[in-house]
Order: C-alpha cells, then structure tokens, then sequence
C-alpha cells in the first residue's frame, strides 16, 4: 500500500498542497475578524490571514525560534511563544475563529488545547484543524503519532464542540475538520 499511495503522489505532494490549504481556509474564515492561529510555527498563516481582509491574528507556538524577526508593521499579526494549553493573554470568547495547521499531532495534550480554544472562542466561533491522518504517507514517511480523521472529530465532541464535520481532502492525505462553539453570536460588532 505504502508503494501504491507513494506513486501515485508527486514528489512536490505537500509543499504544493500547503498554499491550497491555506487560501482554503482564508476563504472559510472570511467573516472571521479575530483569529488565533494555534501551532503556528513560523507564523506564516497567521501573516497570510492578517493580510487578507484586515484580521487580526494571534499565532501561538510553544516555540519562537521561527517566528519573524520584524514584528508586523500593520499590527494586525502578533506571535507569540506561549503553551497552547493557557493562553491567559486571550480573554474569554473574544475570537471569532481558531485554526491549527499541521498541529494537532504535535500537541503534548490536545485535549487541553481544544477546551482552550472553546473557551476563548465567541459563541457560534469557529474552529478549523488540518492535520495529517493515520495511515497517511506523512505516517509513513515521520512516523510520528497522527489521529485518524474519525478520532479529531471525537476530540472535537469531547472539548464540547457543536456542528462537527470531519473528513479526508487533498487524495486523503489530510485531515480536514470544523466545529463550531455552542451558543448564538452577539449582534453585529
């Protein structure tokens, strides 16, 4: 299988699919004005966002070392080296929108981190993770310890997320999934 699936992909597979995404989730999180961007590595996505439609993204990593060394002249992206588990800086439902790219496997307690991001998520905010499956090439080619898409919807559940969906995109190498807070939005901002 492993030969099959690795044939089958090109060699460019996921450097060419990493800007797909990232347009993608641009577009899904459009009216989203307050984004944090957890697992952000070197803050890239979080700029991509705060370029697009004047956002304001937080990107958050247990690590700075990749982080942009010049803060954003805009001020509409800020990263920050914080523990995903306690984003203390990030009052109670004030973010409409929290994204995790490539992320979630790497987490040393996802469960955590996803009850955080419910807390500080607006009610009706949304949450959208990509992250590689089990079974992937990526599994194959790291080996590291990825959920199956079935399990991050499960998660989801279990942080107290409503509206769950869960699949596979991208030949099935990546795990696509989007849940929502419970609760009705306030009015307009």
């Amino acid at each position: 299988m492993a030969a099959t699936v690795r044939s089958t992909l090109p060699r460019t597979f996921y450097r060419t699919c990493k800007p797909r995404v990232q347009r993608r989730i641009a577009r899904e999180l459009r009216a989203a004005r307050r984004v944090v961007d957890v697992g952000c590595g070197c803050c890239e996505l979080a700029g991509l966002l705060a370029e697009a439609d004047g956002r304001e993204v937080i990107g958050v990593d247990i690590r700075d070392g990749r982080f942009p060394e010049q803060p954003d002249p805009s001020g509409q992206r800020r990263c920050v080296k914080a523990d995903a588990r306690r984003l203390d800086f990030v009052p109670t439902g004030t973010v409409d929108a929290v994204v995790s790219v490539w992320a979630l496997h790497e987490l040393a307690a996802p469960m955590a981190v996803l009850r955080e991001a419910r807390r500080i998520l607006r009610p009706g905010g949304e949450i959208v993770i990509v992250d590689f499956p089990r079974g992937s090439l990526a599994q194959r080619l790291w080996n590291e310890r990825y959920f199956s898409t079935g399990e991050v919807g499960a998660m989801l559940r279990r942080a107290g997320f409503a509206r769950v969906e869960a699949r596979r995109i991208s030949r099935r190498q990546l795990t696509w999934a989007r849940a929502h807070k419970p609760g009705r939005p306030a009015g307009p901002r």
